[in-house]
């Protein structure tokens, strides 16, 4: 019988004048090459792999997005107790994020060592450098979880997947008689009765950041925040991060050595941030016990 041999998956080419980082100290020494500014404030995203975008899980599969709708309502239906809580559409997205269900959240930090650990996640195949994202962003533009543009974007989880705001009149009397806008004010009213019927197409394309509620021990213990993420036109289109957020030290990318991650990780660890201290549910806790002590000459 033939045999197929399958050639190592070939790691792609990493961006000319990146930093390599092999270690927590060398990645530090990046970090002191940001400057301090009272007027904005730092955030870190921590990709296993650099090829990976600062996109939303919910956009990273065609068959997700076009049913974001009936996945939110779907997690309802068969959870109902976990929903009880009159929660608005935002933190109910932080819980169902929580729960590893595609949403249009994407997981950030404030401490950049958090964001360190996910970056030393192996990378499997293609034994590719992780990526550390620095993000700058001003604190006049952070939101906060009960925010009114919260509100709208989050809600968009809610409509289906032929909200279409492209041919719309951008002004706002305009914007908010196309019958695509009033179902979206619909959507917002429910959880918030006294909002004013006028939503800004601008806030609808684009992708803000949110401090949530501190009601979350995931999210507590891994100084999180969220960029939630509006639609470019289409809403199965994604809208950007603003170019001017990005902030990776003198232009430079921050990438984590495929073959230190595991030295990184070890690093981690002496230094308290461990798989058991970043997931505090009891059954992440458990696994990291028991990896501890796994014997790993047993047959």
């Amino acid at each position: 019988m033939a045999v197929t041999i399958t050639k190592k998956e070939r790691a792609p080419l990493e961006p000319e004048g990146s930093a390599r980082v092999g270690s927590v100290r060398t990645f530090l020494d990046e970090l002191e090459r940001l400057t301090p500014d009272r007027d904005f404030v730092y955030y870190f995203r921590g990709h296993s792999k650099f090829t990976y975008k600062l996109v939303p899980s919910i956009y990273r599969e065609t068959g997700w997005i076009e049913n974001e709708d009936i996945l939110f309502k779907e997690l309802i239906l068969r959870c109902p107790t976990d929903f009880a809580d009159s929660l608005s559409t935002f933190q109910t997205l932080v819980k169902m994020q929580h729960y590893s269900l595609p949403t249009r959240l994407l997981d950030i930090t404030t401490n950049p060592l958090i964001a360190l650990y996910f970056a030393t996640e192996p990378s499997t195949s293609s034994h590719e450098s992780g990526e550390i994202v620095v993000l700058r962003v001003p604190k006049s533009d952070v939101k906060y979880f009960d925010s009114d543009t919260v509100s709208v974007i989050a809600n968009i989880s809610r409509r289906p997947s032929t909200l279409d705001v492209r041919e719309v009149p951008k002004d706002t009397e305009g914007f908010n008689k196309n019958q695509q806008i009033l179902h979206l004010l619909h959507e917002v009213k429910k959880e918030k009765p006294y909002f004013e019927p006028h939503i800004y197409a601008k806030h609808l394309e684009t992708a803000i950041f949110v401090k949530p509620k501190l009601d979350n021990a995931r999210v507590i213990r891994q100084d999180g925040a969220f960029i939630l993420f509006g639609i470019d036109g289409l809403k199965t289109k994604p809208a950007s991060v603003p170019v001017g957020y990005t902030a990776t030290t003198q232009g430079r990318r921050i990438l984590i050595i495929d073959e230190s991650k595991h030295r990184i990780r070890q690093q981690l660890e002496s230094l308290g941030i461990t798989k058991g201290t970043i997931y505090p549910e009891i059954e992440k806790v458990a696994e990291y016990i028991k990896a501890l002590y796994l014997s790993h000459g047993a047959a």
